[in-house]
């Protein structure tokens, strides 16, 4: 049995019982030795009248008491019955019946004894279970109220112990998620105002521009600067909602990573293919070089994260500037580091550049600052590292690194 409790309830029943009937076998052998001296006194009365009267039978009658088998037993009943005396009736027991009376005495005071003994021993084990059950349920009502306080656990064995030990890890669980709950919350409502803050300039810049369309003094080279801009204002809208919605599904953790292998400079050849027309517009070189080992990663994601910390780096590289991407393949991890040669970034901006919506000094205007917190979510979201080292105007180094399984 598992219950520490019930163990220690039964070992005390057995040793009631064992004492109990420890103490019938004694009584019962004390009430045999009474009534063998019961017996030996009325014998020994029996002698007396015969030797008082019949002096010359002394030797006679003794012998017939150290014999052990006679056969005048049912002459014997013949004589009592012939007198009216008979061993039913007991009117021949003489002090036998105060013997009887006795040892039944002493045997119920036993039986007694031993139902009080039990009756207490499984009243006391109940109260505590009763105890145990009451402080459960005032926790579980605690837990509802969203107290959330950890004193249940118990360290004995049991059933009971082990009700107690599930309701703590529950309790531990329920804490947490009310935690996280918190947090989600906060986020969501931090993303909506993040939101709603880059939304609100290029719509107000787009209702301002269609309510000056309506004027008839605008030429039409003027209209078209307008819609040109208004056209630009929604591509912009239409790529902040699609990664803000990227984002809110690593968030979430909605997104399942997939295990694809492939080369590294394969990965990094994908990577590239979305900003290199802004590389060739600028005139800038990109270069692959280090180990080329095969890696598992998701291959989509990590080139969407690949994307943006190369389109940050072009973006802050002036005109003919180079981007790099080395691989460096070791027991333990594959690391990629993409660095640039161009305005670097400030000291102070270096701890917050992977935050959301976050816009260091050297950015430009255009910069929103979701690249990089997307980068980051997609690298952490795969168990993998992310880290920057930048200097002003010598070029900044950003560090990615898959760990082997």
């Amino acid at each position: 049995m598992k219950d520490r409790r019930l163990r220690q309830t039964l070992i005390l029943l057995v040793l009631a019982l064992t004492i109990t009937v420890g103490m019938v076998f004694f009584l019962a052998s004390k009430s045999v030795n009474f009534i063998e001296r019961q017996q030996i006194r009325r014998n020994a009365e029996i002698i007396g009248l015969i030797a008082e009267k019949y002096p010359d039978a002394q030797s006679e009658v003794i012998k017939l008491f150290q014999s052990e088998h006679l056969s005048t037993s049912e002459l014997g009943e013949e004589i009592f019955q012939k007198y009216g005396m008979d061993f039913a009736s007991g009117n021949i027991v003489g002090n036998y019946r105060e013997a009887q009376l006795y040892i039944v005495s002493i045997f119920l005071v036993l039986i007694a004894l031993f139902c009080f003994a039990v009756f207490f021993i499984f009243y006391f084990y109940l109260k505590r279970m009763d105890n145990s059950l009451i402080n459960i349920s005032e926790y579980i009502n605690r837990l509802l109220n969203k107290d959330y306080a950890l004193d249940i656990i118990d360290n004995d064995e049991g059933t009971l112990s082990s009700l107690k030990n599930d309701i703590y890890k529950v309790t531990v669980m329920m804490k947490e998620q009310n935690e996280l709950l918190k947090q989600d919350k906060m986020l969501l409502a931090n993303n909506l105002a993040d939101i709603s803050h880059q939304l609100k300039t290029p719509l107000t810049s787009m209702l301002l521009m269609s309510d000056l369309l309506d004027s008839d003094e605008l030429t039409k080279e003027e209209r078209k600067e307008f819609l040109r801009v208004i056209k630009s204002q929604l591509k912009r809208i239409e790529w902040l909602v699609s990664s803000l919605l990227k984002l809110s599904k690593l968030d979430a953790k909605t997104i399942e990573f997939k295990k694809d292998q492939i080369h590294a400079h394969d990965l990094l050849r994908k990577a590239i293919e979305p900003v290199y027309m802004m590389i060739e517009t600028k005139d800038q070189q990109y270069l692959v070089s280090g180990d080329n080992p095969l890696i598992e990663t998701d291959v989509n994601w990590t080139c969407e994260a690949f994307v943006n910390i190369l389109k940050n780096c072009s973006e802050h590289t002036p005109q003919g500037g180079i981007l790099k991407a080395e691989v460096f393949d070791t027991v333990m991890y594959t690391e990629f580091v993409l660095s640039d040669n161009g305005v670097g970034i400030d000291a102070k901006d270096l701890p917050f550049i992977f935050d959301r919506f976050y816009r260091c000094s050297t950015v430009s205007k255009e910069s929103v600052g979701i690249g990089l917190a997307m980068a980051y979510s997609i690298i952490t979201g795969q168990d993998g590292t992310i880290s920057v080292q930048s200097v002003l105007n010598q070029g900044t180094s950003f560090s990615i690194r898959f760990y082997k399984k």
